[in-house]
């Protein structure tokens, strides 16, 4: 599904309201990348609305769910991050066809290495 206008909504600017933006460092996944392109950080799917090739840094809004559903609302400058950009239709996936978006939550019970 495809959707390329839509006259009775606008994309949050951010002059409305208020919200949380997350500017991170990234070089492999600036790389093709896009206005509006999916970037999973640390798992979760993310929109970039932002881009800075100069300085290889993208920005994504985090809804408040996001923050209520994540860790992100405690990240600081300086975190390591796992990112990874949206795959390629055609491109190997492993058997798997995975999405960062948040379905639910869980506690971990058990570690050992």
């Amino acid at each position: 599904i495809s959707l390329e206008e839509r006259t009775d909504m606008e994309l949050w600017d951010g002059t409305k309201g208020s919200g949380t933006e997350l500017t991170v460092k990234g070089d492999v996944v600036m790389d093709g990348a896009y206005l509006g392109c999916s970037i999973a950080v640390n798992g979760v799917c993310l929109t970039a609305t932002t881009l800075s090739p100069d300085t290889s840094t993208f920005t994504v809004g985090l809804a408040p769910e996001t923050l209520r559903k994540t860790y992100f609302s405690t990240l600081t400058p300086g975190t390591p991050l796992n990112l990874e950009r949206a795959s390629e239709i055609g491109g190997r996936n492993s058997g798997h066809f995975v999405q960062g978006h948040i379905d639910g939550t869980a506690t971990i019970i058990d570690k050992w290495e």
